[in-house]
């Protein structure tokens, strides 16, 4: 979670200080977070179920 919080921070920063797009590499960043949340939003799902 915290490390979702720097990603979205240094995007806002990227997106207002630059005329550019934002970096690949901070791109990449999230996409990888955003894997990981899906993941374990898979694995939660799962554990619920074998729970019942």
């Amino acid at each position: 979670m915290l490390m979702s919080g720097i990603a979205s921070a240094l995007l806002i920063y990227e997106i207002t200080s630059a005329t550019e797009a934002p970096s690949q590499a901070l791109a990449v960043l999230q996409y990888v977070l955003l894997a990981c949340g899906l993941i374990g939003l898979v694995g939660s799902f799962l554990m619920h179920a074998q729970d019942k």
